[in-house]
């Protein structure tokens, strides 16, 4: 995790970042809703002669200063975590320094002899029998990284590079620690993006949480934040690949949310509504997935920490789903009273938690208990075959080539089909990132294709690649 071009205060392993009232103690529940009288306290009473404010009337209030040389590492953080039944710690799912981080958590109270759990927002709740099978050390045979990532539909419903959750799993796995599925079936969530909980069968309502706190307008003015700057913002897990390149290598709670729709009341759209309304059923909806996901999440957690008392469970999830404690970690103590701590990264809060200022409450210490300060760091380029690929009615179709495409270089061309990578068969993009997730550049595939010849005829074909 160390950055050679860092500062040394930056180059500590992982450095928590206590800020405000922080250093005090771990967060409570958080206040109500902030106003804008919040940030600017006073009132057009104490304007100036000219009807602008002062500069004495604008103060935000006492500046915190925070002194990076002072920082400690996250070793400091491990005695204040182990009182806790639950520590939620954030991702930004692509940046593999995060990943690290959790596990330096995680390897600190394990060291210290906490019996822990770790769940997951990256596994959906189906499949957990292969996540207990994968970490059941008494299983002299159990599956490989490649089984996991097969049994689970990982690359169908999560997509993002395994390489960068491996160390964690690896680390689960040899030291025996239970690794639970949180996420809810994509799905599900597809039905409700795109019907409402209207869309739901009765068999897929029975897998949804009993209960859907919508009284939170903090969190729902930071969605509505974050809908504006990303409105047809697609999640990892819904829809499907149609073309992509191949390096691959709280409290009104209701009870079901039956009959839930838009915010003008309409379940669906029609061509002549205005847009305006169009917006609202749309966030609507993307209010709604949020919520679904939270509460889903929150849900399993509480039921396994219910279950397993003598156990703290480590919650890994995207920082959005954490911050301030409005997505996942109130809606558990909602649930089970639990003492818990929320660690979040640093690094470009606002991206992860809400694009604009104004759906940041004004104090910002309630965000986390700590933040973690690091430098970046990147997994080992994977090996790529080099194409750009689209799923049709025939399968696996390369439509073009990356510049000195080693896929080119060995004789395939546009139009051919993958039949095979060593071995195994290629129906979907989900296959193809399954047969090439741990290779690296220099390694050698094996790879059967379908083409046309040039007389026209159908012909197969077997081709040796080495990836780039």
């Amino acid at each position: 995790m160390r950055n050679s071009s860092c500062t040394p205060a930056w180059r500590k392993l992982v450095c928590a970042l206590f800020i405000f009232p922080l250093l005090f103690g771990c967060r409570a529940i958080p206040p109500a809703v902030s106003r804008s009288d919040d940030i600017m306290p006073h009132t057009r009473n104490e304007q100036d002669r000219n009807g602008e404010y002062s500069l004495e009337s604008m103060a935000p209030g006492p500046i915190k200063v925070i002194e990076l040389n002072a920082l400690p590492d996250s070793d400091a953080i491990i005695p204040r975590l182990m009182d806790k039944q639950v520590v939620f710690i954030g991702e930004r799912h692509t940046r593999f320094a995060d990943h690290l981080n959790q596990l330096a958590i995680i390897r600190g109270l394990h060291d210290r002899g906490k019996e822990l759990a770790i769940g997951m927002e990256f596994f959906q709740q189906p499949f957990q029998p292969y996540l207990d099978a994968y970490s059941d050390k008494s299983i002299a045979s159990g599956p490989d990284d490649t089984a996991l990532l097969s049994h689970t539909e990982y690359y169908d419903r999560w997509r993002y590079d395994y390489r960068l959750y491996r160390p964690i799993l690896h680390f689960a796995r040899e030291r025996g620690i239970p690794l639970i599925a949180l996420n809810i079936s994509s799905e599900i969530v597809k039905k409700v993006s795109e019907a409402g909980w209207d869309g739901l069968t009765g068999v897929e309502l029975a897998e949804v949480p009993q209960s859907i706190d919508r009284s939170n307008k903090r969190y729902e003015q930071r969605l509505r934040g974050i809908f504006r700057h990303h409105p047809r913002r697609q999640h990892p897990g819904r829809g499907t690949d149609k073309q992509a390149t191949v390096p691959t290598g709280k409290k009104q709670s209701a009870r079901h949310p039956v009959g839930a729709r838009g915010a003008d009341g309409q379940s669906g759209g029609h061509r002549g509504r205005l847009s305006g309304e169009r917006d609202r059923t749309d966030f609507q909806r993307f209010m709604d997935v949020q919520l679904l996901w939270d509460e889903s999440m929150a849900e399993r957690a509480a039921k396994y920490l219910t279950e397993h008392p003598g156990r703290t469970l480590v919650v890994l999830a995207g920082s959005g789903h954490l911050a301030y404690g409005d997505g996942i970690p109130d809606r558990v103590r909602r649930r089970v009273p639990v003492e818990s701590a929320i660690i979040l990264p640093a690094h470009d809060i606002a991206n992860d938690i809400g694009a604009d200022t104004e759906s940041v409450p004004g104090n910002p210490s309630e965000i986390a208990d700590f933040l973690l300060v690091s430098g970046d760091r990147a997994l080992p380029p994977a090996g790529t075959l080099g194409v750009l690929l689209e799923t049709d009615a025939e399968g696996i179709r390369i439509t073009s080539f990356t510049p000195q495409s080693p896929a080119r270089d060995a004789g395939m061309k546009e139009g051919d089909h993958l039949v095979r990578i060593d071995s195994r068969p290629i129906e979907t993009m989900a296959h193809v990132k399954l047969a090439l997730w741990d290779k690296r550049s220099g390694d050698r595939v094996s790879v059967e294709l379908r083409g046309i010849d040039g007389a026209g005829s159908v012909k197969e074909m077997r081709l040796e690649v080495v990836l780039k």
